[in-house]
């Protein structure tokens, strides 16, 4: 019983981040929007998702991580999910270390005046958010098979 909460938790968070990975990578594109527009948006984008999207991504990492260990015994949904748990701290890793600096800068521009360089900073923003969708993407692929192949071992 333990393993199906857990497994539910990790596909509830997982398919929580994935679909906020989708939706902001349709959103925050730079091409044809205006420089105030894009540092207005981003900034409120980056106002309202940091704290309640970086706990949910936390919490499909460490919910991940606990499914690959109480699938163990069951080696094909073991398998997926450390594929799942590889994309996950993948994501967490490139949003660390890509897109918080990213995020950091852009809360330095006034909304008014944004820098010359603010296409670059988002192309670049856009680049990492694809890697990221892609990512979040698969490992929920992956969750979403081990569920639909579990194997209970609890006999």
């Amino acid at each position: 019983m333990a393993r199906r909460i857990i497994l539910f938790l990790t596909l509830f968070f997982v398919a929580l981040t994935s679909g906020a990975a989708f939706t902001i990578w349709l959103d925050t594109n730079p091409d044809g929007v205006s420089p105030i527009f894009y540092a207005e948006k981003m900034q409120h984008a980056i106002r309202v998702f940091t704290v309640p999207l970086n706990t949910v991504a936390i919490l499909g990492v460490i919910f991940t991580i606990a499914s690959t260990f109480l699938a163990r015994r069951d080696r094909f949904s073991f398998y997926l999910l450390i594929g799942a748990s590889i994309c996950v701290a993948a994501a967490a890793l490139i949003t660390a270390f890509g897109n918080v600096p990213i995020i950091n800068q852009i809360m330095t521009w006034s909304s008014n005046s944004p820098p010359s360089n603010w296409m670059e900073v988002g192309e670049r923003w856009s680049r990492l958010q694809t890697v990221r969708t892609i990512l979040q993407t698969a490992a929920l692929a992956c969750v979403i098979l081990s569920t639909l192949f579990h194997r209970n071992h609890s006999k």
